[in-house]
């Protein structure tokens, strides 16, 4: 990668203007929403062949130009411009569906200039014909309309319809909302009734924790002041929901003004403690704790210590947590001994003290008893995990002969019962690598020649072959299989040394089907409506609900073109990585361009590659613009907000970007400026994109301690199982995105050493 240069005007053009497009995130969605909105007009014309073979009539051109307008003027935020062109549109085709269509467009507008009433008006007279696949979508919005200027009894009536069919993504909107206007409208047993049902259906949809505050209103409204005080009682528990606070000021001004609720006791204190711990929020977790001690001084000191301690393991305090665990690593309790060993294991792998972490990893494997804020789905594996890693640390600390044997070990002894034997026979195999003893390597490597690493034995047995014939058989062979770091590792071998490698098999092409199955027909037809109306965000969602549903590997390449007409990148994606067989056009899917009036700009601004920023946001967020991790990283890019404020402050940008990581402008910038700044410390990719999974501490650890290594590896030493396969799933997709634009291979020579990292950003 290219140094960057001093980031003061990374597009050739004063910072403040460049700059301009983070601290004011959104117009760049606005013009991409606004061009995309000729895309109504495409599919409205699709629909009419017979009009291709003649002039189009003035009034259908009129209609046309009108919708269009309307759309890209609303996504441009220029609302009466919006409304203008969508009355022009009505006044060129007034009836039937047409002017059902610019009645919509107009509703749309009025809504959006902050004119409910109007809106709910222009919208009832787009209900009037039937334009069957969008009513249900028509019916929401006018009842969002109508709840907005103060007529919550008919809004919930519109919403109960536009709720009817469950296999629609509005359907869970518009049964939630009506239950909210059923409150409104003062009818509370009805509410009730609504509300319990659409959280029975839909209890893990996003809108379920402000229905639960709604359904608590309502049952107390109804007289069911106890049902009331648990429902947000419960809901307060759950805290890591921003709903929860709400919850938590309803239940305290409720006690207040003298309700039947009771005070927090330590043990709600403690759940909420747990589950802070368990969702990555360590300090709030400790605020909990504090409160679970206030409520009750002699409430159990064990459950509290465990979970302080589990929450300073998240803050990275490990010995702190050691000191904290230790007096309860011999409780009574086997859940509060279990918490307090996995603790002391932690801190003492992080202080390398590699024999004690060993036997503390052993009695945690030893034990089944639940662990205090470890996720459910950590929970089922950890007694695996740590088996495993009692072993794998001696490895990690460099002790190759001690872990060739712990590993091979561990392998026979879990032989049946673990997912993580063929990793564990993995590193014996490179532990006797890393020891010099080649032959015994290679004949370790052999072990694995069936299963998940089988493409990376054969690479390696061809890496390690005496034999020059041999070794190209097996390098042959890893340049064929099914995993893409080791077949590009392997063709670059095979060049280096100059012989052909087969290419890779081309699947034949499959077209198209013709027709929607049965199953997916209505709903696709909802979205195709719906995008045709300019509701381009209401479109894609029927198409990620159709995606969750049985029908989904039939309508997967209808569902795929249609969201990549729309500009989607994220869904395409997923039907092709989880349904489609690999041909060119799902190839294409499975790596998409977004932004691309955004991305290949600001990359090149900051010295990086555009493809490795797309195989970077393929890996981190598989193109969910607003998707947040546990760890709290957010966006396309996955930055964390304190980076993300570091990173413009580097910019002169003011403060406040990290609460606006969602904006793609304001991600990929930033992303692009981060991985410039990697690039200019670590010259080599692969490191680059360690230290931007990892950290750049740990990896300059790692290139500092094993420089002129060569590059292959170098990446098999990384010690973090995550970082190392992120390492090797990112560069196998830059390697793709550059060859799908037609550009060189990516530079990855296998045996190219590895350079020491020069000074730079350490955060």
């Amino acid at each position: 990668m290219q140094p960057v240069k001093a980031p003061t005007s990374p597009l050739g053009v004063p910072l403040p203007t460049w700059a301009e497009s983070i601290r004011r995130p959104g117009a760049y969605l606005a013009r991409v929403r606004g061009r995309r909105a000729l895309l109504a007009c495409a599919l409205l014309l699709a629909a009419r062949p017979a009009c291709a073979a003649r002039s189009v009539p003035e009034p259908l051109t009129d209609w046309l130009a009108g919708l269009g307008d309307a759309a890209q003027a609303l996504a441009g935020g220029q609302a009466d411009a919006s409304a203008a062109a969508a009355r022009r549109a009505f006044s060129a085709r007034p009836r039937g569906a047409a002017g059902a269509r610019a009645q919509a467009a107009l509703g749309l507008a009025l809504a959006e200039a902050g004119r409910p009433s109007e809106a709910a008006e222009a919208l009832e007279v787009a209900l009037a014909p039937a334009i069957a696949p969008a009513r249900p979508h028509l019916a929401f919005l006018r009842g969002q309309a109508l709840l907005a200027s103060g007529e919550p009894h008919a809004a919930a009536r519109l919403l109960e319809q536009a709720g009817a069919d469950p296999r629609l993504a509005v359907a869970r909107r518009a049964r939630f909302l009506a239950g909210e206007a059923l409150v409104e409208a003062g009818l509370a047993a009805e509410a009730v009734a609504t509300l319990d049902a659409a959280l029975r259906a839909w209890p893990s949809d996003p809108a379920a924790p402000a229905a639960r505050l709604a359904l608590g209103r309502a049952l107390r409204a109804a007289g069911d002041e106890a049902r009331a005080a648990e429902t947000w009682r419960a809901l307060w528990l759950e805290a890591d929901l921003p709903e929860a606070r709400s919850a938590g000021e309803l239940l305290a001004a409720w006690r207040a003004a003298g309700g039947p609720v009771p005070l927090a006791t330590a043990d709600d204190h403690l759940a909420r403690a747990e589950r802070l711990v368990a969702t990555a929020r360590p300090d709030d977790a400790l605020q909990e704790l504090a409160a679970a001690r206030e409520a009750d001084p002699e409430v159990v000191a064990g459950r509290v210590e465990v979970l302080r301690a589990a929450a300073l393991v998240g803050l990275g305090r490990h010995a702190e947590a050691a000191r904290v665990a230790a007096p309860f690593a011999d409780d009574p309790d086997p859940g509060v001994q279990r918490s307090a060993r996995l603790a002391l294991a932690r801190a003492a792998a992080r202080a390398g003290r590699v024999d004690e972490a060993s036997r503390r990893y052993r009695e945690v494997a030893a034990s089944d008893a639940p662990i205090a804020g470890l996720p459910e789905w950590r929970q089922r594996d950890l007694g695996d995990e740590a088996a495993y890693l009692a072993a794998w640390l001696h490895y990690d600390a460099g002790d190759y002969r001690r872990a060739a044997a712990e590993l091979d070990a561990f392998a026979r002894a879990y032989r049946r019962t673990s997912r993580r034997v063929d990793e564990a026979l993995w590193f014996a195999a490179w532990s006797r690598y890393r020891l010099g003893r080649t032959a015994d390597a290679a004949r370790a490597f052999a072990r694995l020649s069936r299963g998940p690493f089988a493409d990376a034995a054969a690479y390696w047995q061809g890496r390690l072959a005496r034999d020059a014939r041999r070794g190209a058989r097996f390098l042959r062979a890893a340049a064929a299989g099914a995993d893409p770091w080791y077949a590009l590792l392997a063709r670059a071998r095979l060049e280096a040394a100059g012989i052909a490698a087969a290419p890779p098999a081309a699947s034949p092409p499959r077209p198209l089907p013709d027709a929607a199955p049965a199953a997916a027909a209505g709903q696709l037809a909802v979205a195709v409506e719906l995008m045709g109306l300019g509701l381009e965000d209401e479109g894609l969602d029927e198409l990620r609900q159709l995606a969750r549903g049985g029908a989904a590997r039939a309508a997967a390449p209808l569902v795929a073109q249609l969201a990549a007409h729309a500009g989607d990148a994220e869904l395409p994606f997923r039907m092709a990585r989880d349904f489609l067989g690999q041909s060119a056009r799902t190839l294409r899917w499975s790596h998409p361009e977004p932004y691309p009036e955004l991305l290949p700009a600001r990359a090149r601004a900051f010295g990086v590659d555009p493809a490795l920023v797309l195989a970077v946001m393929r890996r981190e967020s598989s193109f969910r613009r607003a998707v947040r991790s546990g760890a709290g990283a957010e966006g396309l890019l996955q930055l964390r907000p304190v980076t993300a404020e570091r990173l413009a402050a580097l910019l002169g940008v003011p403060g406040g970007v990290g609460d606006r990581l969602d904006r793609p402008e304001v991600n990929v910038a930033l992303g692009a400026h981060y991985l410039g700044l990697l690039g200019a410390r670590f010259a080599d990719p692969a490191v680059v994109l360690a230290a931007y999974n990892a950290g750049p501490g740990p990896a300059s650890e790692w290139a500092r301690s094993r420089a002129g290594m060569p590059l292959d590896a170098w990446v098999e030493c990384i010690p973090y199982r995550e970082t190392r396969q992120y390492v090797k799933v990112v560069l196998s997709d830059w390697d793709v995105y550059r060859r799908l634009s037609g550009g060189s291979a990516a530079p990855i020579d296998p045996a190219r050493p590895v350079a020491a990292p020069a000074p730079g950003v350490g955060f």
